[in-house]
């Protein structure tokens, strides 16, 4: 749509227009009358003559009467586009006045996402930096896990120190429950750790920890080198199980299974996806290969397990103790009853000494009584006689 001074200015323009039109009619129709005339004049001279005054008479006319229009109407317009000037200068003002409000509330804004970016990377820079410490720290922490991986020693200790805490954490004792380094009586095999049971039984543990040839496995670059290692560490665990097994010996109080513990779960269900083959060698040894969330598990069943085998075993020696006691009780009821049935002959006699030989020596002691009240004054009626 156009904006009024601008239709303003369109209708200025056609009346313009109409104007030129106009005076270009009455041009020709001058013309017109001029030839016509012409015609009918006898005289060139004449003719000639009138034909410029009458000429110059009409074109002055209309010389005139245009300027005069076209005065008017510049004049017209001069105002008109004053005046959508001075519209147009107040709308550019409101539009100036209205972008400089804007630009302050705009400017405003600004300062404040200034100020909170400014806050939120002081807050960022401390972030990062406590995770480059923290980067830094993981750093050297795993460089020195990587140390400690790499010796076997260091990762046997390692081992042992997991199953102590998971032990002690869980309430069992050392020297009630456990014993750690013992060796065996008459061997020199000494298990890392020897579980209690009662009887004076036991249950040998020891630590195992495969990892060289994992991680030899994990830096070989090539399909076959890692194809070694994979053949080489399977060896490394048959080997490790069968020196467990030699730990049972029932000669040596132990049952006839012992305890290969694995301080690593990854490397325990490494060992359960890829070699299920040396699960079941493991259990063919009787040995048990357990993780530290599944030792705890297994210690305590067989714990508990050796306890109920243990009162089983002892089920007979239960069952004839309550059988002797049953005869004895059988005894006691029946000598229990017979002295019953004294005690109850004893207070019917009782009964009848207290109630009925009472009460006939009474009457005897009264009849007595008065046999000597009677006897002493017959005697004195003969004395005084």
């Amino acid at each position: 749509m156009l904006n009024p001074s601008s239709q303003y200015t369109l209708s200025m323009s056609s009346d313009v227009l109409l104007v030129i039109t106009v005076m270009v009619v009455v041009l020709l129709a001058g013309f017109a009358f001029l030839a016509w005339w012409l015609k009918k004049a006898s005289s060139p001279q004449a003719n000639q003559e009138q034909l410029l005054a009458m000429v110059n008479q009409v074109f002055g006319l209309s010389s005139q009467k245009f300027i005069e229009q076209n005065q008017q109407v510049l004049r017209s317009e001069k105002e008109l586009i004053q005046l959508d000037l001075d519209n147009k200068q107040r709308t550019i003002e409101n539009l100036v006045k209205q972008l400089q409000e804007d630009l302050k509330v705009r400017q405003g804004e600004i300062r404040v996402l200034e100020q909170d970016r400014s806050q939120k990377f002081s807050e960022l820079k401390t972030v990062m930096e406590q995770h480059r410490i923290e980067t830094d720290q993981l750093r050297i922490t795993t460089q020195q896990l990587a140390t400690v991986l790499s010796n076997n020693q260091t990762r046997g200790e390692w081992g042992e120190r997991i199953i102590e805490d998971l032990m002690r954490a869980n309430g069992l004792v050392e020297g009630v429950h456990y014993l750690k380094q013992q060796r065996q009586e008459t061997s020199n095999l000494r298990p890392d750790i020897t579980l209690l049971l009662p009887n004076k039984r036991n249950v040998p543990v020891d630590v195992k920890f495969p990892y060289s040839e994992i991680q030899k496995m994990a830096v070989a670059e090539t399909t076959s080198a890692k194809q070694a290692h994979f053949k080489q560490f399977s060896s490394d665990v048959k080997i490790k199980i069968a020196k467990v097994a030699e730990y049972i010996d029932p000669s040596q109080n132990t049952l006839d299974y012992a305890i290969l513990f694995v301080p690593n779960e990854m490397i325990f269900s490494f060992i359960n996806q890829r070699f299920p083959d040396l699960i079941d060698e493991a259990l063919a040894k009787r040995v048990l290969i357990v993780s530290p969330f599944t030792f705890l598990i297994v210690a305590r069943t067989i714990m508990e397990s050796y306890r109920n085998f243990m009162l089983s075993d002892k089920l007979k020696d239960v069952v004839k103790a309550v059988d002797d006691f049953t005869k004895e009780w059988d005894t006691f009821k029946l000598k229990f009853d017979k002295y019953g049935r004294t005690l109850e002959t004893l207070r019917q006699d009782y009964d009848e000494l207290s109630t009925t030989r009472v009460r006939q020596m009474e009457k005897k002691i009264t009849k007595i009584g008065k046999l000597q009240s009677g006897s002493s004054l017959e005697l004195e009626e003969t004395i005084s006689e």
